[in-house]
């Protein structure tokens, strides 16, 4: 059964400079800087200098590649982020496998990652004493329901979305601020101990120092949010160069000051003992604010998750618009204006990643497959110049972005796969299957047999139980 189409049915244009600007902050500022700290101090032999250098290199690059979005954001009028500028630039099938990576890797990972992340700090107040015996159940359980609760936010409305995205925003940078004064004050009354020889290391590994940033990138994630909803956007051409410069400069302040104070108030062995370090910090230095600040800590948790379902919901609905992936992915609330299909899809795949439990090991692979899809999006920069000329509202970058960024992660990703190759293999093997099933897509037995049909009675489904219809083809 087919649903007659009403190209009038799109997105709604409601985000403005406040919210673009918090969905920005509020996604990098949130799991990173409660987890990377850990992993980045580890990958340089616990190195304290070399440990705030990482972090200011994963700032300094993560701006390169963010001024190209900037660009991007002006330049192409159309939702979908690093995906519509991969497929602009390379074309249908590099476009594909690129969602294929997000779909079954990227995004739900992250959406994981940032549930678990604040199922932990909620529970491990509650086992002080013995924080490895929280059970990982619980963890995952709550996760559910952390998970649960802003799909449904999402679903619901756009601008209830935005509203919890800027209450997070305003948690994390509370809290953050609070570290960030507490450690300096320590500082100002001359416990400078643990920053003697902040150079001095053990063994450096040229793979364990690729793992250690690809974890400084992971912090810095999210920066790219924006340009997945250009054609929500109000007067884009204003909102998004500066939403994204401010919304960068925040975080890389708050993460170097951040550092500074984590490495201030505890020893090396305090923060490579666990995940949540912002729980030993509390203990140490804050007293009984901690019990304000941990709340918070895990409010902007969970708002990451809340800013990746956003995203990466919109990033399907573009795919499926534009025909790449099952058409009903590409359909919308005709009350809610909202991706409802898009985020249930994206709901259920995380799901079943979060039923794995623990995925924080993983997080070398993931940020490997998404900054290296973000290398993509900057590579085609010159070539999306050429299709799409600038205007007079166009934000131009310089040239030399997009190629130190490019030539950053080429470096980056051959020492990380020379030395650690079983770490990227299997995901690399998924990303791959994605070649594959573009060609199955296209075929004629793809499209007229069972699976067209279960296709149609999913858009069915979405059409008289969501009351959903198919967007217009043309953006914003």
């Amino acid at each position: 059964m087919d649903i007659k189409t009403v190209p009038a049915v799109n997105l709604k244009k409601q985000l403005g400079l406040i919210s673009t600007t918090s969905y920005i902050t509020g996604s990098i500022i949130g799991t990173g800087i409660f987890i990377s700290p850990t992993v980045v101090l580890e990958g340089v032999g616990s190195s304290v200098g070399l440990s705030l250098l990482v972090w200011t290199l994963c700032g300094v690059v993560t701006y390169c590649a963010a001024m190209c979005y900037a660009e991007y954001g002006t330049r192409v009028k159309k939702s979908g982020g690093t995906y519509t500028y991969i497929r602009e630039a390379f074309g249908d099938l590099a476009g594909f496998v690129f969602l294929w990576t997000q779909l079954v890797l990227v995004r739900p990972l992250s959406v994981v990652l940032a549930s678990l992340a604040s199922a932990e700090y909620i529970m491990r107040p509650l086992f002080q004493s013995c924080p490895d015996m929280a059970p990982t159940t619980s963890k995952v359980m709550l996760g559910f329901v952390i998970l649960g609760f802003f799909v449904m936010a999402n679903m619901y409305s756009v601008r209830l979305g935005a509203r919890l995205q800027t209450i997070a925003t305003v948690c994390k940078v509370f809290a953050l601020l609070s570290i960030i004064i507490g450690g300096l004050l320590h500082l100002c009354q001359g416990h400078t101990e643990n920053f003697s020889l902040p150079f001095r290391t053990t063994t450096l590994k040229p793979g364990n120092v690729a793992l250690a940033i690809y974890a400084g990138l992971y912090a810095y994630g999210g920066w790219d949010n924006v340009n997945m909803a250009v054609e929500e956007v109000v007067n884009p051409h204003r909102t998004i160069p500066i939403s994204i410069l401010g919304g960068l400069a925040i975080p890389t302040l708050a993460y170097i000051l951040g550092n500074v104070a984590y490495h201030a108030v505890l020893t090396n062995d305090e923060i490579l003992s666990g995940i949540a370090v912002a729980v030993t910090f509390g203990e140490r230095k804050l007293g009984l604010f901690k019990w304000i600040i941990l709340p918070c800590v895990a409010i902007s948790a969970g708002g990451i998750a809340n800013a990746v379902i956003f995203t990466s919901s919109r990033l399907n609905f573009v795919g499926g618009r534009d025909g790449l992936f099952p058409r009903f992915l590409g359909m919308v609330n005709v009350q809610r204006r909202t991706p409802q299909p898009s985020i249930i899809t994206l709901f259920l795949v995380a799901v079943l990643v979060m039923c794995l439990g623990d995925v924080r090991s993983v997080i070398g692979a993931y940020s490997f497959f998404k900054a290296g899809g973000e290398f993509l999006g900057v590579l085609g920069v010159f070539r999306i110049r050429r299709k799409h000329p600038a205007t007079k509202q166009t934000y131009k970058v310089h040239w030399l972005f997009p190629v130190i960024y490019v030539v950053f992660f080429l470096a980056l990703s051959i020492t990380a796969v020379v030395y650690d190759p079983r770490t990227y293999l299997v995901p690399f093997l998924v990303m791959l299957l994605g070649v594959p099933l573009y060609y199955m897509s296209r075929s004629r037995w793809w499209q007229s047999g069972h699976l067209a049909t279960f296709n149609r009675w999913i858009i069915m489904i979405c059409h008289r139980l969501l009351l959903c219809d198919h967007a217009s083809q043309e953006a914003g």
